[in-house]
């Protein structure tokens, strides 16, 4: 199931084949409150762009509105803003709008790609990662796109920045120990350590909230496996065991429990087990392909991309896969939801 992460740029690959050759339709804007939105990404109007939707499907507005591909939306943790990357200066740019679509701005204005923006818990930065040294690094700057600061310099490539909840640390994919490891280090760029310190693949690397644990993907039982290890890299444990592949982590808000997207009845699925691996279940449980589930802020819902129409859609479902619901219904394909913070 899991795709080759060697190169961050996946993404674009991965939302260019399933968005090519989709269907286009009109939205129904609202003027309801923004409380319970999901940004997501779609080429229902014949490019891909960055819509906007209530949890219950209503009210889909279209945030961003450009011929180039804009996608993999990411809100800032007061909900009043979200960063993107997108294409419309003819390469891979970072750019920011209001949680209204107003004021694009482009912060990262370079001739290299740019990719894969992260806020930090404050919202007062971005990291994100860049080809502009040659290779991929991880780089800094202020929420405005001022301060740019290098924070990895390796030949190597490092990819894929995430913030503890503290914001005191970023953790990361790295090719420099010649396979994907997952690194941390302080906000900074000091402190640099290898967490996962295995030959096989690992990627896919997320925070639990209290900033204690970090969940990936690992290859390293020869098939894709959800491990977590504490934040010093102490205590890898593997957390699924099982003969299919687990991938895409996501921990719930409260970090009791991981949804995750797995293969082991054939095709597609979303779990959720205990933060310990115990007690696994299937909460989609479709012959269609369920995946790349996202919590809800509080944690009492599931929304994730779905297949099982014969096109991307993002559905939701309580938190123990009760409640099912298609909330975009398009013949386009409908991916990457993120839920605006609370």
């Amino acid at each position: 199931m899991h795709r080759n992460v060697s190169n961050v740029w996946w993404l674009a690959a991965v939302l260019g084949l399933a968005l090519a050759g989709c269907g286009s339709d009109s939205t129904a804007p609202s003027g309801r409150p923004a409380a319970g939105q999901i940004a997501f990404t779609t080429d229902r109007d014949g490019n891909v762009d960055i819509y906007l939707m209530h949890a219950d499907g209503s009210g889909v507005t279209r945030l961003t509105n450009n011929p180039a591909r804009d996608f993999w939306p990411v809100w800032s943790s007061d909900g009043t803003r979200i960063a993107f990357y997108s294409e419309r200066d003819g390469n891979g740019e970072i750019y920011v709008v209001n949680a209204d679509g107003s004021n694009p701005l482009n912060l990262t204005n370079n001739p290299a790609s740019d990719a894969t923006p992260a806020w930090s818990p404050d919202g007062s930065k971005i990291a994100f990662t860049t080809t502009r040294d040659g290779n991929g690094e991880i780089y800094v700057m202020n929420a405005d796109g001022s301060g740019v600061t290098r924070l990895t310099n390796n030949p190597a490539g490092d990819f894929w920045p995430v913030w503890s909840s503290d914001g005191t640390k970023i953790v990361f994919q790295s090719e420099r120990d010649g396979n994907d490891e997952i690194y941390v280090m302080n906000a900074d760029g000091s402190g640099l350590r290898n967490l996962s310190n295995n030959p096989s693949l690992d990627v896919e690397p997320t925070w639990s909230r209290d900033g204690t644990r970090i969940a990936f993907y690992s290859e390293r039982d020869g098939n894709g496996e959800i491990y977590v290890v504490n934040a010093d890299g102490s205590n890898p444990l593997n957390l699924t065991n099982n003969p299919a592949s687990d991938a895409t982590p996501a921990w719930s808000p409260d970090g009791s429990k991981i949804a995750f997207t797995t293969t082991r009845d054939g095709n597609g699925e979303v779990y959720v087990m205990n933060a310990d691996g115990s007690n696994p279940r299937n909460l989609t449980n479709n012959p269609g392909w369920d995946g790349f589930g996202a919590w809800s802020p509080d944690g009492t819902k599931i929304a994730f991309n779905s297949e099982r129409d014969g096109n991307g859609e993002i559905y939701v479902m309580n938190a123990d896969g009760s409640g099912l619901r298609n909330l975009t219904n398009n013949p386009a394909a409908d991916l990457a939801p993120a839920w605006r913070p609370r």
